[in-house]
C-alpha cells in the first residue's frame, strides 16, 4: 500500500501551482500588453508630430516662396559649444528622430537621416574633387531623388492645394530612451507587485477555503468512524449551505435511519421471538400435559396443538415474504385475471367465514379490463383487508369493495363501517409487527399481514394507502396498473 497523502497537502500543493501560473501567465500578458501598447502610443506620436511638422513646413513655403533656408530656419537652432577658452557658434537638430524633407519633384532638399546624410556628404566630396560643375552635378544626381514609394509613404506637404513637398519620418529607435525605460521599469514593477499582493490574497483565501473544506471532513471522517465499531454518533449538524451541508444533512439522515432501523431491528426480534413463542409455548404445554397423564391424546387434545402448527407455519411463510420482499425476490406467477370475479369471490368466501358478519357489498364500474395479475397473491391481499375489515367492522355493518378504472390503473377500495383508524396509527399500519389501537376491536395477530399486503402490492407495480371516511370508518385503497 503506497504512503498516504493528507488531502490538505495535496489541495494546498494545487492551489499553490494554479496560484503560481495564473499569476505569471497575467504578468507576462500584462508586461507584453504595456510594451506592446507602449510602442502603439509611440508610432501614434511620431505620426501626429509628423502631421504637425508637415503644418509647419507648409506654412514656412507659403511664407517663404520656397525651400530656402528650411534646414537653418525649421528644423535646426543654434548653439554655442565651448572648446578650451573658444566658443564655436554651430546648428543643432530641433528633433531626435530621422527628417528628410523633398520637394514636388521627389528631390532631397535638406535630411537629418545619417545614410542619405553621408551619401550626400561623399557625393559633395566626389564633385569637389572633380571638375564638373557642382550645379550641373546637382541637377542631374538620381541619388538626391526620393524612390516612389517613399513618396507614397511620406507625408505630403500642401500649399494651396498643391502638393510642394514630402516630409519623411524615420523609424522610431527600438531602443527605449532613459524616460521611456524608466516608465516601462515602473509599470512592470507595479505589475510585479500586483502580482505579489495577488499571490497572498490568493494563498490567504486558499487556505480558509481548504479549512472550510476539510473540518466538515474530518467530522464525518470520526463520525463514520465511530458507525464502523458500532456506535451511532448524535447529529454533526454541519452549519454551511453548499454542498458540504447538503452532505452533512444526508449523513445526520442516514444516522437516523440507521438508529431506527436499529430500534426497528430490536423491537422485531421481540416481537418475532414473542410470536413464535406463543404457539411453541402452547404446544410444548398441551404435549407436556399429555406426556404426564393430565390430558389423554384425544382429538379434542390434539387439536389445538394442529392448530398452533397452523398458526407457526402461516407466520413462518409470512417472514419468508417479508424476507424475500426485503431481497427484492418476490416472485409472481401472472395471468389475465377477471379481477371483479375474483374479487366477488373472495368477498363471498370472506363473509361466509364469519357467523353474524357485517354485510359485504362489492360494486364496479362496466369498463374493468382484464388484468395481468398474479391471482394467488391478489386473493391474499384482498382477503387480508377483508379479514381485517370483518375484524373492525360490528355486526350490523357494512362493507364496501369498490372497483373502477382510474386513468391506466384498476383502483379497489375497501371501505368499513368501524370506529376508524387513529391519527397516531396511520403513518405506521404497514410495518411489520405494527399494532394498532387496542380501541378499535383488534384480536390477536402477528402484525405482518398489512406489511405483506403492501409489499404484494408493490410487487405488482401498484400502491396502497389507508384513510379514514368523512363519514367514519376506515378505507384502504389500492391500485394496480392495468398493463
Amino acid at each position: 500500500m503506497g504512503r498516504r497523502i493528507p488531502l490538505a497537502l495535496k489541495l494546498g500543493v494545487a492551489f499553490v501551482v494554479l496560484i503560481l501560473l495564473a499569476v505569471a501567465l497575467v504578468y507576462f500578458l500584462t508586461a507584453r500588453s504595456i510594451t506592446q501598447q507602449f510602442d502603439e502610443y509611440r508610432q501614434e506620436s511620431r505620426e501626429k508630430f509628423g502631421q504637425q511638422l508637415a503644418d509647419q513646413l507648409a506654412w514656412y513655403r507659403e511664407w517663404n516662396g520656397s525651400w530656402k533656408g528650411v534646414l537653418e530656419r525649421m528644423l535646426t537652432r543654434p548653439t554655442l559649444i565651448a572648446v578650451g577658452d573658444q566658443v564655436i557658434e554651430g546648428n543643432a537638430l530641433i528633433f531626435d528622430v530621422p527628417i528628410t524633407l523633398a520637394d514636388r519633384d521627389g528631390r532631397i532638399i535638406t535630411t537629418t537621416e545619417n545614410v542619405r546624410y553621408n551619401e550626400l556628404i561623399d557625393a559633395l566630396r566626389e564633385a569637389q574633387e572633380g571638375s564638373a560643375i557642382l550645379e550641373e552635378w546637382l541637377a542631374n544626381w538620381e541619388g538626391l531623388y526620393l524612390a516612389e514609394t517613399e513618396i507614397d509613404e511620406g507625408i505630403p506637404i500642401f500649399v494651396d492645394e498643391s502638393r510642394e513637398g514630402t516630409l519623411l519620418i524615420g523609424d522610431v529607435e527600438p531602443e527605449y530612451g532613459p524616460d521611456e525605460a524608466d516608465f516601462l521599469a515602473s509599470a512592470m514593477s507595479s505589475a510585479l507587485l500586483g502580482g505579489g499582493i495577488a499571490i497572498g490574497m490568493a494563498l490567504v483565501l486558499s487556505f480558509l477555503l481548504i479549512v472550510q473544506i476539510l473540518s466538515p471532513l474530518r467530522v464525518l471522517s470520526r463520525a463514520t468512524d465511530r458507525i464502523a465499531h458500532g456506535d451511532l454518533p448524535d447529529r454533526i449538524r454541519i452549519k454551511s449551505r453548499d454542498e458540504l451541508g447538503q452532505l452533512g444533512s444526508s449523513f445526520d439522515h442516514m444516522v437516523d435511519s440507521l438508529r431506527r432501523s436499529e430500534t426497528l431491528r430490536q423491537t422485531m426480534t421481540a416481537d418475532i421471538a414473542h410470536e413464535l413463542r406463543t404457539p411453541v409455548t402452547i404446544i410444548q404445554g398441551t404435549l407436556e400435559a399429555i406426556l404426564d397423564g393430565i390430558y389423554d391424546p384425544s382429538s379434542a387434545t390434539i387439536a389445538p396443538i394442529y392448530e398452533e402448527t397452523l398458526h407457526l407455519g402461516s407466520l413462518i411463510d409470512d417472514l419468508r415474504d417479508l424476507a424475500l420482499a426485503e431481497a427484492g425476490e418476490l416472485r409472481l406467477v401472472r395471468e389475465p385475471t377477471d379481477v371483479v370475479e375474483l374479487i366477488r369471490q373472495v368477498s363471498e368466501a370472506a363473509g361466509s367465514s364469519v357467523e353474524q358478519s357485517p354485510n359485504v357489498v362489492v360494486e364496479s364500474t362496466d369498463d374493468i379490463p382484464v388484468v395481468s395479475v398474479d391471482p394467488k397473491r391478489f386473493r391474499q391481499v384482498l382477503a387480508n383487508l377483508l379479514s381485517n375489515a370483518l375484524i373492525y367492522t360490528p355486526v350490523g355493518g357494512e362493507i364496501r369493495v369498490d372497483i373502477r378504472k382510474v386513468g391506466e390503473s384498476i383502483e379497489v377500495s375497501v371501505a368499513d363501517t368501524g370506529p376508524g383508524i387513529s391519527a397516531e396509527d396511520l403513518p405506521h399500519l404497514f410495518e411489520r409487527f405494527y399494532r394498532g389501537d387496542p380501541a378499535r376491536g383488534r384480536t390477536g395477530g402477528s402484525g405482518l399481514g398489512l406489511a405483506i399486503v403492501r409489499q404484494w402490492v408493490e410487487a405488482h407495480g401498484g400502491t396502497i394507502r389507508a384513510e379514514n371516511r368523512p363519514e367514519g370508518g376506515a378505507r384502504f385503497v389500492l391500485q394496480i396498473p392495468i398493463s
